[in-house]
């Protein structure tokens, strides 16, 4: 046995699984005469996904069988088969070393033994009745006694894959009911429920989910996933239901008034008409700015605050750029961030000074953080350029930043919708890192999936 285990040069090495291999042979005692060897092969090709068998593997099978006859399944006969290494090489698109270690590795997965001849050569001869005479090669009995092993992995496969399907269905059917209640919830702006939690989870569980095969992980996302729809939905049905359709209404109007054009996705705010003398701010840094006055100073900030554009606001569209601790940013949140960004992009120092003396601090600080959010998304090559254009937008009375943020929302939450629905995040690791922490800052325990 010891010269079994290490052979030398044209001997074939044993081990406990191919071992086992040859007792399986030993056991054929020929096919029922209502069993053909056409289909054990399909039940093998069947079972072979559920029991681990690799494709390469199936596909030699299968090229093996094209050799073998009928007469050779039946009592008293043997399903050899001779095809030499270079037959093998043209038929399976490989060279002879790969063809080795192919056979080599069926035999150990139990699929196929070997009866050498005495100088190791695959030979055969055939009678007038097509009976084998003799043969020496490749033994394919061992697919025949493993047949009803074959068919149980086949049967319990395909049952398998009916439930994951159904569990699929579910999860998408859950999927898609929390993508229209979170577009509801955008659309009639009800601060009052958290649906981007519920959005959030939803793409990372159709992520991690895509390719998973454990049914109890499975339904166990799933159910989670309905829970979560269910608790969404109820929350937005006592919304709906304590809040009278007409104010709903108005609340789309930011500004408050009853001829404001209403935000939805479909439709744009109004550009803020204003009075301008000599194409600069009524009010500039010249006149006594004074960052800590409410009311707006400049013409820039009046588009804002017209259009109901507030830190907070600032801070929903831009969320990866707002690091305060604080749940509701203030002003100067926003400027000193500004100001930081400033630096990171490359914008002139005198640029942004021209953007505070033009728009103010506050209209500044916004236009900056639209540039760079743009920047990183990719519209924008240059931020400093395309802050120089604002300001000179700004001189002129043509700059609708408050159109210009809304505008940006519109478009994240179609792309975040929209992200949803194929299961892909467009964001970046920036914003995905952003929108964690906002969950974290808001206290709320961690749920496994």
């Amino acid at each position: 046995m010891s010269y079994a285990y290490a052979p030398g040069a044209g001997h074939r090495r044993l081990d406990e699984r191919t071992a086992a291999t040859d007792q399986l042979a030993v056991q054929f005692q020929g096919l029922p005469a209502d069993l053909s060897h056409r289909q054990v092969l399909t039940v093998f090709k069947r079972a072979a996904p559920y029991i681990g068998i690799p494709p390469r593997l199936v596909h030699a099978v299968d090229t093996l069988m094209s050799w073998s006859r009928s007469i050779d399944w039946s009592d008293g006969q043997r399903p050899i088969v001779f095809p030499s290494n270079e037959k093998l090489t043209q038929k399976l698109g490989i060279g002879v070393r790969q063809v080795q270690k192919v056979l080599a590795s069926a035999a150990r997965y139990g699929l196929i033994t070997h009866r050498d001849s005495a100088n190791g050569n695959r030979v055969g001869a055939r009678g007038k009745d097509g009976r084998l005479i003799y043969a020496y090669g490749i033994d394919l009995s061992p697919l025949a006694v493993r047949y009803q092993e074959f068919v149980e992995a086949a049967t319990k496969g395909a049952e398998a894959d009916l439930r994951i399907k159904v569990l699929r269905q579910r999860l998408a059917a859950a999927r898609r009911r929390i993508r229209t209640l979170a577009q509801l919830v955008d659309d009639e702006q009800i601060d009052s429920i958290d649906a981007r939690t519920a959005v959030e989870i939803s793409l990372l569980a159709t992520s991690q989910m895509r390719c998973v095969r454990d049914e109890q992980l499975l339904g166990a996302v799933v159910e989670q996933m309905e829970t979560r729809a269910d608790e969404l939905g109820k929350a937005v049905a006592a919304v709906i239901e304590g809040v009278p359709h007409s104010m709903i209404s108005q609340k789309s109007s930011p500004s408050g008034e009853q001829d404001d054009a209403p935000i939805t996705t479909t439709s744009q705010p109004e550009t803020a008409k204003a009075a301008y003398s000599s194409g600069f701010p009524r009010r500039g840094s010249k006149t006594g700015y004074d960052v800590r006055d409410p009311q707006p100073q400049t013409e820039v900030e009046a588009d804002l605050e017209k259009h109901g554009v507030d830190p907070e606001f600032i801070a929903a569209v831009v969320p990866e750029f707002i690091l305060t601790d604080s749940p509701r940013p203030t002003w100067g949140d926003l400027i000193g961030t500004a100001e930081r960004l400033v630096n990171q992009t490359a914008i002139h120092r005198n640029v942004w000074h021209e953007a505070c003396r033009l728009m103010g601090q506050k209209g500044a600080a916004a236009s900056v953080l639209a540039t760079a959010h743009k920047h990183m998304r990719g519209d924008v090559d240059r931020p400093g350029a395309y802050l120089r254009g604002m300001n000179k937008h700004a001189a002129s009375g043509l700059l609708n930043l408050g159109r210009t943020y809304h505008g940006l929302k519109d478009n994240a939450r179609s792309s975040g919708m929209r992200a949803l629905s194929s299961g892909k995040d467009p964001r970046s690791i920036g914003q995905l890192a952003a929108a964690a922490l906002g969950l974290a800052r808001t206290g709320r325990p961690a749920r496994l999936l």
